[in-house]
């Protein structure tokens, strides 16, 4: 078992670096395919004089500013993957003016693979708004994505990985995604924020540990407490602790006005992470 078809969204050419680095690493363990898609953003159509005239505005520097860009992110991600032998593919579209968004197109790319690569949210940079949308990809595309932070530098190949767990779909979807990853690490921690009172809770943290265990995978099951019952938080202190180079955990929303909203602790995690994060929905 493995990620046959990995897909890395190419959206910032001063950050393509940080993709670039696991998304080739991965291709060279797996021995998975590699596509490479990039989504110039919607340009804006205003209208133009008073109100009913038939004139329009149309904004499109920041999308031609964009691809711009695309040829230097093709040729770095293609020198990266051929020195490593990997079979590569570029792809590249325009979200347009009909109501597109990035978010949107590349979800539809990614059906088709194994596993997501995207950047954390970067909130100071202009094309942010447009172009980080990898929470989008996690509760949209039901694939894995493996989300890469702005901070420090991590290992291509996690080792030290935890697994953010609760009775629920999401981190049960997230773990067993994660299995590829799960299998090659040395050590793999399961832990609990706030569970439920014992017997149940603690029933399902020896299930799962016990199903993967019959993977091969070794796993060691624990609790933490919140402060203010912030999940997040204790997820990321617990990363922090045990100085592990990746988490998993399931991407929670809740619908609103037709589209979905992160819960408390993805969105918490997605802020603060300084670890690549594996979520699933």
């Amino acid at each position: 078992m493995g990620y046959k078809t990995i897909l890395v969204h190419c959206n910032d050419r001063q950050r393509l670096p940080r993709l670039i680095e696991p998304a080739v690493g991965l291709s060279v363990v797996f021995r998975s395919h590699l596509v490479a898609v990039s989504v110039a953003p919607p340009i804006a159509v205003l209208p133009a004089g008073m109100p009913g005239s038939p004139g329009t505005i149309i904004l499109d520097q920041h999308t031609k500013a964009y691809r711009a860009d695309n040829p230097v992110m093709k040729a770095m991600i293609e020198e990266a993957a051929c020195a490593q032998n990997i079979s590569v593919e570029w792809r590249e579209a325009d979200a347009g003016s009909s109501g597109n968004t990035v978010a949107g197109m590349v979800t539809m790319q990614a059906h088709a693979a194994d596993l997501i690569i995207a950047s954390q949210t970067a909130p100071n940079w202009r094309g942010s708004l447009d172009l980080d949308v990898a929470d989008r990809l996690a509760l949209d595309s039901g694939r894995p994505v493996l989300i890469i932070p702005n901070a420090r530098p991590h290992n291509q190949i996690p080792k030290r990985i935890v697994l953010g767990w609760a009775d629920r779909r999401e981190a049960a979807r997230a773990i067993f995604d994660a299995l590829p990853l799960l299998q090659r690490a040395d050590k793999v921690t399961l832990v609990e924020i706030d569970p439920d009172p014992p017997p149940d809770a603690a029933e399902s943290r020896n299930a799962i540990c016990a199903t993967l265990a019959r993977h091969s995978v070794i796993c060691e099951a624990e609790t933490a407490v919140s402060r203010n019952g912030n999940a997040g938080d204790a997820l990321l202190r617990r990363c922090e602790q045990s100085r592990a180079d990746l988490l998993v955990m399931g991407c929670y929303g809740h619908s609103r006005l037709r589209e979905f909203v992160l819960g408390g602790a993805s969105r918490h995690v997605l802020a603060g992470m300084t670890l690549p994060v594996l979520m699933s929905h």
